[in-house]
């Protein structure tokens, strides 16, 4: 829903005529004089047309306001009596409260945020919008690093809902490496975010396995309606919770993952915890050893890369040596 502020402003005048019951039935007339009187503008008879016929759309285009024309009254009513056009009653603080909370999303997560959540938090606050400074007139209080919308981003809403609906969808793949396309029908159970990238997690009738797609390869797709092949509850617990990025290392089980961290390492970790199992056991010279229990993954061997001599993996010793494989 696009809103523009003047045109909710008007809207709100026709929804307050339209539920006083001292003064029912207000024809166009009074309509474009009471918004002369509340906006010091008087529209064009049109506007309100077209003001009313907006007001009657649907979600996610409009208000789905119950609006007609009385002819016997000679003016116009809802058929729903109990309707207000926000559908939702705030204090003022409680929305002031709302609003605060929602700007501190939309920093953080950018142009992560789907079309559905920016329609639902716009109609939660129109209530208000005449109100709320402009993004011109805010000042800035946090700031975040935030990536640039990436390619195959704009197929996040049908990808949710495939996964919300269980729908399997047609999907044209695109590898990379192999430079090539290929066609997939996906079950998908999961969207993961990981270092600023967004992946889908799903059971693959290509290869008969679940399987990782990162959404910048993917186009065109489509959901059919065959029969949705549910994956295991367990299996959807592992990607939520015992994974460290979206790609774990084939036949690989959940264990504990110790590494041995410097000093300054240490610090690091204290601070910015790697994950929710993370333990670490500090010595008398401020180096330590942290323990993780997670599936081993990609990414996890690739970061304890990364951190170069403050960190060394001590057990078990196959993923020390499949990490270490990963600089040959």
């Amino acid at each position: 829903m696009n809103l523009s502020k003047s045109a909710f402003r008007r809207y709100k005048v026709i929804d307050g005529l339209l539920r006083n019951p001292m003064h029912k039935y207000p024809n166009m007339e009074e309509i474009i004089n009471a918004c002369l009187d509340k906006l010091d503008f008087a529209p064009s008879k049109e506007t309100i047309q077209k003001d009313l016929a907006n007001m009657r759309l649907p979600y996610p285009d409009g208000f789905d306001a119950p609006i007609r024309y009385s002819i016997i009254n000679k003016g116009y009513e809802y058929s729903d009596s109990n309707y207000t056009l926000t559908g939702i009653a705030l204090r003022e603080d409680e929305i002031d409260t709302i609003a605060e909370a929602v700007d501190l999303i939309r920093m953080i997560g950018g142009s992560r945020i789907s079309k559905q959540f920016n329609h639902a938090v716009d109609k939660l606050l129109s209530a208000t919008i005449e109100s709320r400074p402009s993004d011109q007139e805010k000042r800035p209080i946090v700031q975040t690093m935030v990536a640039p919308v990436s390619s195959g981003f704009e197929h996040f809403d049908l990808l949710y809902q495939a996964c919300k609906d269980q729908m399997p969808v047609s999907i044209i793949h695109f590898s990379y490496k192999k430079r090539t396309f290929s066609h997939s029908i996906l079950h998908p159970f999961l969207i993961k975010e990981f270092d600023n990238r967004w992946y889908i997690i799903a059971y693959s009738e290509t290869h008969k396995s679940i399987r990782t797609f990162g959404l910048d390869r993917i186009s065109e797709p489509i959901m059919t309606k065959k029969n949705f092949i549910k994956t295991d509850s367990a299996v959807m617990k592992t990607y939520l919770n015992d994974v460290y990025g979206v790609f774990p290392i084939p036949d690989a089980i959940k264990e504990i993952i110790t590494i041995k961290v410097s000093q300054l390492g240490t610090h690091y970790f204290l601070a910015y915890p790697l994950h929710e199992s993370q333990k670490i056991v500090k010595d008398e010279y401020g180096t330590s050893e942290i323990s993780f229990d997670l599936i081993p993954s990609i990414e996890l061997a690739r970061y304890f890369l990364s951190q170069g001599r403050h960190v060394r993996i001590m057990s078990p010793n196959w993923f020390f040596k499949f990490t270490q494989d990963l600089t040959k």
